[in-house]
């Protein structure tokens, strides 16, 4: 019997690694994009390329594309802004222009973004939530993710949906380490006043809901992959000092994070609240829709 076949972009990323030993307990078969040559894999529906020309197949049924450069890793010079950009531009017109030179039409490409699309509230009010329909913004995190998209979504043959990620909360990986270690430690909590929106969604919930979006196919393209919570800075150093069984005392002000990151201090001290509403309609149900039920299930 013939399984399905997913090709993943990143697929030694974060997410990517994640997705790949996820799809592979789904029964799927999986090829793994990487510029990490020395990649071996122990499984035999599991093969890795480092570049598109390397693919053996003409049978994809899915394409997951997640390959880009870490956005919080690195001062943003004008140098790593470009290196953000390519790093997302390239790869996907790459998979694209040879999708369609080997005439290749797979089911449904899901396509990597963020809630970074949304931008940031300039009068720190946060009042407002972001649905798919919320327009960009003229900021550097903003026109990233509209250049990731506008990539993809320019090759309008091919089944594509947008995943706009939030902050991805996993045990072992990604930022979460980073953000509690000053927790466990009781350096401080809260950064700055505390109000700028956490949005953050679940590991499990990201690997399903991707697999939801492959299979189910809903309508519409683009589909805010986030948690369904309203939480703030402040309420995320709460939840975590009750899991943890500790209290920290002092705040990091903000001005030091700007001093120390400039603009791309934006990330931790700014933002917008956004809804997964394209996907909650689509009838897809959070495993992990509050803060709390997601730390004690990662601690």
């Amino acid at each position: 019997m013939h399984k399905e076949q997913v090709l993943i972009t990143g697929a030694s990323g974060f997410i990517g690694s994640k997705l790949v030993q996820y799809l592979l307990e789904k029964d799927y078969a999986v090829i793994g994009l990487s510029r990490k040559k020395d990649l071996v894999s122990p499984h035999p529906d599991m093969q890795w390329v480092s570049q598109f020309d390397e693919l053996k197949t003409d049978k994809i049924d899915y394409v997951i594309n997640l390959a880009g450069e870490r956005i919080g890793q690195g001062r943003w010079t004008a140098a790593r802004k470009q290196q953000l950009i390519d790093s997302r531009v390239q790869t996907t017109e790459n998979l694209y222009r040879y999708l369609q030179r080997r005439k290749i039409i797979p089911k449904c490409i899901i396509s990597g973004s963020a809630i970074g699309y949304y931008g940031i509230d300039a009068q720190e009010h946060w009042q407002a939530v972001c649905t798919e329909q919320n327009p960009p913004q003229q900021i550097f995190q903003s026109e990233l993710c509209q250049r990731w998209e506008q990539a993809a979504l320019q090759y309008t043959q091919q089944n594509t949906k947008i995943i706009r990620l939030g902050i991805v909360l996993s045990g072992k990986g990604g930022i979460l380490p980073q953000m509690l270690l000053p927790i466990r430690i009781r350096m401080f909590g809260k950064i700055g006043h505390g109000r700028q929106p956490v949005v953050w969604v679940h590991i499990q919930d990201v690997l399903q809901a991707i697999e939801f979006l492959m299979t189910k196919n809903p309508s519409g393209q683009i589909f805010n992959l986030t948690a369904p919570e309203k939480v703030n800075q402040a309420g995320f150093v709460k939840a975590a000092e009750q899991q943890l069984g500790i209290k920290t005392w002092f705040s990091l002000p903000a001005s030091l994070m700007k001093l120390a990151m400039g603009e791309q201090s934006q990330l931790v001290l700014n933002g917008q609240y956004v809804q997964p509403k394209a996907l909650t309609d689509a009838g897809y149900q959070f495993k992990y829709s509050t803060l709390k039920e997601a730390f004690k299930s990662l601690f």
